[in-house]
């Protein structure tokens, strides 16, 4: 049984953050792989800036050859707006013999109980949830107030870059390095498709 951390997101444009939360995660939790799954719509988001194939472009170029690490391009197949209860009811399926958990940061965990299916998730899901650098942590006890299991949830403090999608696109539309904030692939594929340079929209 191969143990996998699914992460998902908009990763609207994925960045040096998210890459950094998802090796520190594996390597704290002991997890075999992490699955980068971007969304095609973003149930929270009223707008992605970029459309499903180029954020999954982006993540694929950022992952590269990364060891222990797949992207994904589930939730963009399935269409339409990606919940995370149907991601992981179609991963669960494709993948009946390894142990999945859903990761995500903490700003996402304190918004979950609105989440499609949220009842259910929390009570099937097993979670990683990650405090990173920037955002409030969470501790235990708000966890459980969310409704957060004890018994099927791994709390995690990472030191990551405090980095934001929507710094990254607001530097892409005003023509600014992104030098440190996202892989120099995933730099080089922004500006040779133009991504971006008029979309700094807040997310």
């Amino acid at each position: 049984m191969t143990s996998v951390l699914v992460f998902g997101g908009s990763f609207d444009p994925v960045h040096n953050g998210h890459l950094s939360i998802a090796r520190q995660a594996r390597e704290l939790t002991g997890a075999a792989e992490v699955w980068f799954v971007p969304s095609a719509i973003a149930p929270l988001r009223d707008h992605l800036a970029a459309p499903p194939e180029d954020r999954l472009a982006l993540v694929q170029v950022a992952v590269g050859e990364t060891p222990h690490t797949r992207v994904l391009d589930v939730a963009i197949r399935m269409g339409g707006v990606s919940y995370t209860a149907e991601t992981m009811d179609v991963l669960r399926r494709a993948y009946p013999g390894d142990d999945l958990a859903v990761l995500v940061g903490a700003d996402a965990a304190r918004t979950l109980p609105s989440w499609h299916r949220a009842t259910e998730l929390l009570a099937r899901e097993r979670f990683v949830v990650v405090n990173r650098t920037g955002p409030p942590a969470l501790d235990m006890d708000e966890l459980s107030n969310l409704g957060f299991a004890a018994e099927s949830t791994t709390l995690l403090s990472v030191d990551s870059p405090n980095i934001s999608a929507s710094e990254v696109r607001e530097r892409c539309a005003a023509g600014q390095s992104l030098a440190g904030l996202v892989p120099d692939a995933v730099g080089a594929l922004i500006a040779a498709s133009g991504m971006y340079r008029s979309n700094p929209d807040d997310a």
